[in-house]
């Protein structure tokens, strides 16, 4: 898959033994989105699985991958701005 960055670089809290990761592109939001999903198996999750996939629009799979967040309950870095 094409590394498709984000405009803005998202840091997650307490997903990781160092405390924190970085998601630079689609590709590294799908990668955490498997590796979490038994834990958030819920629709907003699946979506941004789809959009994170590689075939969609990157501000669409911003968008979803912040939603999928949020819905779990995962912080992230509050300076993000929604598109």
């Amino acid at each position: 898959m094409e590394a498709k960055k984000f405009r803005t670089p998202m840091v997650i809290f307490g997903a990781s033994p160092i405390g924190f990761v970085l998601i630079e592109t689609m590709q590294q939001a799908s990668d955490f989105l498997s590796v979490h999903q038994l834990r958030n198996d819920s629709r907003a999750w699946t979506d941004a699985m789809k959009h994170c996939s590689g075939r969609g629009n990157l501000d669409n799979a911003s968008v979803a991958f912040l939603a999928a967040l949020k819905g779990a309950g995962i912080s992230y870095d509050p300076a993000i701005v929604l598109y």
